[in-house]
């Protein structure tokens, strides 16, 4: 997945990554009212990129926030970064926020794209194998995440030919509520 990712030309990568972005405003929770907080993630390696959805939840008022790497727990943390002077390299090849930037508890998180390699339709995802998504996302699910599409929204973010018919997962893969890549967005788990 990841060579066919990197080998796909620019141009195509750009085109299908608006196509995605597009979509991802069809997820209800993505333009809801309620979703103040976004957590987007700065694509690398031929990623699918958000850059547009996120720029759009921006200017609708949306906190926007971007992962940051750290060596001590938790090891993936938010931050604000309104622009590029915000972004400093990081672990990975990593554009990531200056620690100086201001930093939102995963806690209060509405919304968390998840970028990876492969997704499946039953919510599992196949990352980079560093488990940094998991941590965050099970942190993010031990917060009461009662209220229909609100706080705590898991949404895998790539190309459709990245949705496999099933991702290996073990006991600690948190799933994803949503896929989202330039064909469709399925809210995973439901058949219709």
């Amino acid at each position: 997945m990841a060579e066919r990712r990197q080998q796909l030309p620019v141009v195509e990568s750009q085109h299908l990554s608006r196509m995605a972005a597009a979509r991802l405003t069809s997820v209800p929770a993505f333009g809801a009212p309620a979703t103040r907080t976004i957590a987007g993630f700065l694509s690398i390696r031929g990623e699918a990129d958000p850059a547009t959805a996120l720029a759009d939840a921006r200017a609708r008022g949306a906190v926007v926030v971007f992962p940051r790497v750290e060596t001590t727990p938790p090891r993936l943390r938010f931050h604000r970064a309104d622009g590029v002077a915000d972004l400093v390299p990081g672990p990975f090849g990593l554009l990531q926020p200056a620690a100086s930037c201001p930093e939102l508890p995963v806690e209060t998180i509405d919304f968390l794209l998840v970028p990876g390699l492969a997704f499946d339709l039953g919510g599992r995802r196949l990352g980079y194998g560093g488990g940094y998504y998991d941590e965050a996302a099970a942190r993010l699910r031990a917060v009461d995440s009662s209220v229909p599409g609100g706080r705590g929204l898991l949404v895998g973010f790539g190309y459709d030919f990245q949705i496999v018919p099933r991702c290996p997962a073990g006991p600690g893969d948190v799933l994803i509520d949503w896929v989202v890549t330039d064909q469709r967005a399925v809210r995973c788990g439901v058949t219709a």
